[in-house]
C-alpha cells in the first residue's frame, strides 16, 4: 500500500465537503442526524484515499472512485440503522445520572440524596423528574416489573435477579426493556 500525503488528504476533504453534505441531505438515518450521515460520508472518503491505487488523489479517475466509496459508506450506515439491531440501545433510558462533578450516580442514590445539586433550580427540576418517574413506576409498572426494578436498582446483575425471582434471565431482560420503554414515554 502506498503512503498518502496528509496535506493531499486535507485538500481532498476540502474538495468533497460540499458533495458529501449535498448527498447527505437526500437521505435519512434512523436514530441519527445529518451530521451522522456526513461523518459516514467522510469515512467513505478517507477509505477511498487509503485504498486508491492511482498515482495521485487529484487524478480524474479518483473522483468517481471516491464518490462510489462515499455512497456505499452512507448506504451501509442507512441499511444498518434500518435493521433495528441496535434499537434497544438507541431507545434505552439510563437509570444513572451524572452529578455536577461528572461522576455517575444511580437513580437510587439520586432518589435518596435530597441535596444532590447545589443549585436550587436543578434540585427542583430533578425532584420533579424523579416524582414523574416514580409516578410512572407506581402506575405503569406491573408488580413483577416493580420487583425487577427494585433488584436492578440495588445493583444486582440480571442473572442474580433471575435467580432471586426464580425466572429466566431472558424474562428479566425483557422486563428491564419494558421498564425502560415505559420510563422513556
Amino acid at each position: 500500500m502506498k503512503k498518502v500525503n496528509t496535506e493531499d488528504i486535507v485538500q481532498v476533504v476540502q474538495n468533497f465537503k460540499i458533495y458529501i453534505s449535498g448527498l447527505c441531505r437526500r437521505y435519512y438515518i434512523v436514530g441519527g442526524t445529518h451530521e451522522d450521515l456526513f461523518e459516514e460520508g467522510m469515512i467513505g472518503l478517507l477509505e477511498a484515499c487509503k485504498s486508491y491505487n492511482g498515482e495521485s488523489l487529484f487524478e480524474a479517475r479518483f473522483a468517481p472512485f471516491a464518490k462510489l466509496c462515499i455512497k456505499r459508506q452512507i448506504f451501509d450506515a442507512i441499511r444498518l440503522s434500518n435493521t433495528g439491531k441496535n434499537k434497544a440501545l438507541n431507545e434505552s433510558v439510563s437509570f444513572a445520572k451524572l452529578d455536577y462533578e461528572g461522576e455517575e450516580r444511580s437513580l437510587l442514590e439520586t432518589l435518596s440524596d435530597p441535596n444532590f445539586s447545589n443549585d436550587p433550580l436543578d434540585t427542583i427540576l430533578d425532584r420533579e423528574i424523579i416524582d414523574e418517574k416514580l409516578k410512572i413506576c407506581e402506575n405503569e409498572l406491573s408488580d413483577f416489573e416493580k420487583q425487577v426494578l427494585k433488584h436492578y436498582l440495588s445493583g444486582e446483575k440480571q442473572s442474580e435477579i433471575a435467580k432471586n425471582l426464580n425466572r429466566e434471565v431472558k424474562a428479566i431482560d425483557n422486563s428491564i426493556q419494558r421498564i425502560k420503554a415505559k420510563l422513556n414515554k
